[in-house]
């Protein structure tokens, strides 16, 4: 596949994302410079398709483009966009944030673990127990 071609879900998730920020999507490098505010709205933004959709292809774009942004700010600022951006108790949800986590994020395993570990679902305690040890 030629790299210069973009899929309609790119496209869509690109101009998504520049409505928050115009040419957000070639700077998420450089979150770090943006207001604040900004930033955690397009954290939020990659988190919900990173964790909402059952489109693999969106999940996968949401997690890459998370793994640009620095480290120091990616953890600063992931456990409370994740708070208000997905709900703990939806084990569809709850699993794909771990994975995120565990690709972008390892240091904030056990914490993504510690949100699922008591919960009332049988199948998010399953997926935070899936996680146990990695």
């Amino acid at each position: 596949m030629n790299d210069d071609i973009i899929s309609p879900q790119e496209l869509r998730f690109r101009n998504e994302l520049n409505q928050i920020l115009p040419n957000a999507y070639d700077r998420i490098d450089d979150i770090e410079s943006f207001p604040e505010s900004i930033g955690t709205e397009i954290l939020a933004f990659f988190v919900g398709y990173a964790c909402h959709p059952q489109n693999w292809p969106l999940i996968e774009l949401a997690r890459n483009k998370i793994k640009t942004i620095p480290s120091k700010w990616l953890l600063k600022h992931l456990p409370e966009v994740a708070r208000t951006t997905i709900c703990f108790e939806d084990d569809w949800e709850y699993r794909r944030l771990l994975e995120l986590i565990s690709e972008a994020a390892p240091i904030l395993l056990n914490w993504g673990i510690e949100q699922g570990v008591n919960s009332t679902n049988e199948e998010v305690r399953e997926a935070a127990e899936d996680f146990m040890g990695q």
